[in-house]
């Protein structure tokens, strides 16, 4: 199979499975370096206008003591359940000829977007967009200016206008800073990007009396579970385990299942 075939297999296979748990299928990645690492992001349904899953959710909001608190986060065991049932799936689909890690996850605070339809409800967060080339885009406003030509871009997302998004650059600081450069807000077409991401930046909590060590910030770029984990269990065809992170600022967790397979064939 392609590997285009196989992402569509995989998200056939998925999507009813997610369904059934009450969760959606976010996306999936297939990664080839050495062996074959399949990635699934599952995730909690999102209310219209609201972010998916932990990011949608606002401590400060007053509710009855008898209020039903919704889930944030897919659990770790509704991702081994997934892991376990689209394993056994995959080996029958014989999608890979060579032994494959499949790792069913949330897609965590440093969620990977698989589409510009995924963002709107991350307006006025900060986004990096990892270009395939170097890119001098154009100004959003229409108006001339001297652009850099970056492979990389930061900054906050302003808008995603069908297949292009829109991003006012900027740096963040050691500290955890987020600083805006001295540039106008840029379009990026989505075509042009190899992997955009939301990036969660925090800073880490000052000493009384002392000021912000080097290195006191912390910016992570990476869409899968964070934070120490723990891997419990084996199963058939190889390693099944599973992943349970902290909570970094007292956020919710990401969950996360780890399965080896082999294709029988």
């Amino acid at each position: 199979m392609t590997e285009e075939a196989c992402k569509n297999a995989i998200i056939r296979l998925v999507e009813p499975l997610a369904h059934a748990l009450g969760l959606v299928l976010w996306g999936v990645e297939i990664v080839r370096a050495g062996r074959v690492l399949v990635r699934v992001y599952v995730d909690v349904p999102a209310l219209p206008g609201q972010a998916n899953g932990l990011e949608a959710a606002n401590p400060t909001d007053p509710s009855p003591d008898d209020a039903v608190t919704p889930a944030l986060s897919a659990s770790l065991d509704q991702c081994e359940k997934i892991s376990r049932q689209l394993g056994l799936a995959l080996d029958v689909e014989d999608c890979f000829a060579d032994p494959y890690v499949l790792e069913v996850s949330t897609p965590g605070l440093t969620r990977v977007f698989f589409s510009p339809e995924q963002m709107p409800p991350y307006v006025g967060q900060v986004v990096e967009a990892r270009l395939e080339r170097p890119l001098v885009p154009e100004a959003a406003d229409a108006a001339p200016a001297d652009l850099p030509a970056r492979r990389v871009w930061r900054g906050v997302l302003q808008a995603a206008e069908g297949a292009a998004f829109v991003l006012a650059p900027v740096q963040v600081s050691q500290e955890g800073e987020v600083l805006p450069e001295d540039l106008p807000a840029v379009r990026i077409p989505w075509e042009a990007a190899r992997r955009v991401s939301r990036m969660y930046v925090f800073r880490k909590p000052v000493k009384p009396g002392k000021g912000a060590g080097k290195g006191a910030g912390k910016q992570s770029g990476k869409g899968a579970a964070e934070g120490p984990g723990k891997k419990t269990g084996k199963g058939k065809g190889g390693r099944r385990g599973a992943d349970a992170d902290g909570q970094p600022d007292a956020a919710p967790e990401s969950a996360a299942a780890t399965a080896a397979g082999r294709n029988p064939g």
